[in-house]
């Protein structure tokens, strides 16, 4: 077998797409030659990788040189087809008759020829697979330079493509008389290697560019990374803050790591540990040392594309202190400046703020989430109304300061900090820093009750502003965030255990807008965005279809509960047992009702059922109906709140499946007797409505 190396050589590829890039293109070249039958389908194909800012390399192996011969079938015309149709088909695939097959189908027997065609060398197929791959690479985002008509990242220099350590001959046609020729010629580290050097395979290839000051391994750049800087911080007596999206994106932003260590002015240590934090590492890169206690130390670690060298190093240092001095020379007016008035002063700059065209100002959302805060905590257990819609009242006063202009990112953060120094409540300080958490799948919730519920009153207030203005997410668009604050909504509910009633809410903050109604499609995005979470999650769909109901936001908690809890139930014997009960009185319904041959009651609910003589007690003759009848009748009209009230409820439906199975082995439902048989029928109607309070059982596909 051979090994097929192919590599991109460009200028700096974004951090933030080389993970998703090389991705696609060891996928893409895998399934390209996989499809024109140029892997090796009995041995396991290895396949390598190397991205950097400038490099794209990608090796496979069990790679074949030329595909297998293969016979392609045509049909022709019928066997009693003119002579001339049969003529001219022979003459289209250049046979003779007597080359001709005869083979029936199930629309008669016809002429077919069948044609050997050899298989393609791996030279002639590569070139094309390469000249899709690049005119269709799916970069975010793409250019086109000089007089090229292809677009890419960035302007593409050189593509190398080595099969077996020798060159594979071909080149990319980019448009506008610019060709990129097939080479194998790699590249070291711009600023010191002017040279190229001949690759023979992906571990020589390695190799090689790590002696020409160049890592083309991420894994091993961040752990060279992660070394340095750690000795670094071991050796001052302290530890690196752990920040593994900075570290990630300084893995693609250099390819000859070297660590250095840089100096904070002591007078900036008296700002707030998320300001020098968000200075350093946001803007300029950098990587924060901190002392045991987790308090910031005066110290900056820097990652710099060079080799090591005292006196440029020294240099290098100096010139980022001076450019963080300035940065933070900013932060530290602005904190100053920022105190001398009050987050009240700062709130009434917020009317001269549009939220959105056709949802008022930002004062106006201030005020809705007050009265919508205070509403939520009177559903969140030990969260003050007060201190919540008091937090409400001050969420948003920051984003008028100095500080939270020069740094978006501590919005929220700087008007805690801001209200503390205000002789605010904690609780009411923690929620204002809170409120816009979670930001993320993966992100915290917010610290205290009060921080939840102003969270959760921010973010139904643009849910619900968005919808009834017709802004609403669409498959590809969502410029506003409403499935990340649905979804935000959605996992403060389930982790904090909050029982609310979400439509009241909604229907509340409609009111708050002046609209007369919220619009219905929120429920069901909602309720969507609900079952997406939950597949995310392990269980699987139909199980989360039979017990989220579309559209019914009433109270989400239980419906939630109530999906885990069944599907805990489906694993064990007596679960199985309740849904094999069910399905077996379902589909003997189902097929009695179809024949129409008595009118079964609608199942409504057990009393109802009673009531409306769907089921006459007087007709059930037979110990096994009766005893069906009695223990559905013991059987609870409510699932409960909590899982392992929702659990025990379950439990005890279970136990259905006995009188269920003797009924069946007992009982002929199909009774002669038209009422009795009628009786029967609504019997087993009210055996289903009744488990279907748990959840749409004709769902689950198990």
């Amino acid at each position: 077998m051979s090994e097929l190396f192919v590599e991109f050589i460009c200028e700096e590829i974004p951090a933030r797409m080389q993970k998703g890039a090389i991705a696609h293109m060891k996928q893409f070249l895998l399934n390209s030659l996989s499809e024109n039958g140029l892997l090796d389908t009995s041995s396991m194909c290895e396949t390598k990788f190397a991205i950097g800012p400038k490099h794209m390399a990608v090796s496979l192996s069990s790679v074949i040189k030329q595909q297998e011969d293969k016979v392609i079938e045509k049909r022709g015309p019928k066997i009693d087809a003119p002579k001339q149709a049969v003529d001219g088909f022979c003459k289209s695939n250049d046979i003779s008759f007597e080359q001709l097959v005869q083979k029936p189908t199930d629309k008669g027997e016809f002429y077919f020829a069948e044609i050997e065609e050899k298989g393609k060398r791996i030279e002639t197929i590569i070139p094309g697979i390469i000249h899709e791959l690049v005119s269709e690479f799916p970069w975010p985002k793409s250019q086109r330079w000089g007089t090229s008509k292809v677009n890419w990242v960035r302007p593409l220099h050189y593509i190398n493509v080595v099969l077996d350590g020798k060159i594979l001959q071909g080149s990319m046609d980019l448009g506008g008389d610019m060709i990129i020729d097939f080479t194998n010629m790699g590249f070291g580290h711009s600023f010191y290697h002017k040279d190229s050097f001949e690759i023979s395979g992906f571990d020589a290839y390695v190799s090689r560019m790590r002696e020409l000051d160049v890592l083309v391994d991420v894994e091993e750049r961040r752990s060279v990374i992660l070394n340095k800087a750690n000795k670094i911080a071991e050796h001052k007596g302290l530890r690196l803050r752990s920040d593994e999206i900075l570290l990630e994106e300084v893995c693609g932003l250099v390819e000859c790591p070297n660590v250095l260590c840089g100096e904070i002015d002591p007078k900036f240590m008296s700002l707030p540990d998320e300001v020098l934090a968000t200075s350093m590492r946001v803007h300029q890169k950098y990587f924060v040392l901190e002392e045991t206690s987790g308090k910031i130390a005066p110290f900056f670690l820097m990652i710099t594309n060079r080799k090591p060298n005292k006196q440029k190093d020294a240099l290098i240092k100096k010139g980022n202190e001076r450019v963080l001095r300035a940065r933070l020379s900013d932060a530290l007016f602005f904190w100053e400046i920022d105190q001398t008035q009050t987050l009240k002063a700062y709130r009434e700059k917020l009317s001269s703020i549009m939220f959105y065209k056709g949802l008022g100002q930002l004062s106006q959302k201030v005020e809705r989430m007050e009265a919508l805060a205070a509403l939520i905590a009177t559903y969140i257990p030990e969260c003050s109304s007060f201190d919540a819609s008091q937090a409400a009242s001050f969420s948003k006063s920051d984003l008028v300061t100095g500080m939270v202009s020069e740094f978006p990112e501590l919005q929220g953060i700087m008007g805690s900090y801001y209200a503390t120094a205000q002789s605010i409540p904690l609780s009411q300080a923690l929620a204002i820093r809170d409120h816009y958490l979670p930001k993320g799948i993966e992100d915290k919730l917010p610290e205290t009750a009060e921080g939840i519920a102003v969270s959760m009153a921010d973010k139904i207030d643009t849910l619900v502003g968005f919808f009834c203005i017709d802004i609403k997410p669409t498959g590809s668009k969502d410029p506003f965030a409403l499935r990340r604050a649905a979804l935000a909504l959605l996992r403060m509910i389930d982790e904090r255990s909050i029982s609310m009633p979400l439509d009241k809410i909604f229907e509340k903050a409609a009111y708050l807008y002046g609209f007369k109604k919220c619009d219905d499609e929120l429920a069901l995005f909602i309720t969507e965005r609900l079952k997406v979470r939950l597949r995310d999650k392990g269980i699987s769909h139909d199980i989360v279809s039979a017990a989220i109901i579309d559209g019914e936001i009433e109270n989400l908690h239980r419906q939630i509960e109530k999906v885990k809890a069944i599907d805990k139930m489906l694993n064990t014997p007596l679960g199985i047992k309740l849904l094999e009960g069910y399905k077996r009185a379902a589909n003997l319904l189902s097929a009695e009702t179809k024949q129409e041959k008595v009118k079964v009651q609608p199942a409504k609910s057990f009393l109802e059922l009673v009531n409306d003589a769907g089921v006459d007690k007087n007709l059930l003759k037979l110990p096994a109906e009766r005893e069906l009848f009695d223990a559905v009748a013991a059987l609870p009209d409510e699932i409960g709140e909590t899982q392992n009230l929702i659990s025990q409820t379950i439990e005890r439906f279970s136990f259905l499946n006995e009188p269920i199975t003797a009924f069946f082995e007992t009982v002929k439902v199909n009774d002669e007797d038209s009422e009795m048989r009628g009786n029967r029928l609504n019997l087993l109607s009210l055996v289903c409505k009744k488990i279907e309070l748990i959840a749409d059982f004709k769902k689950i596909e198990r």
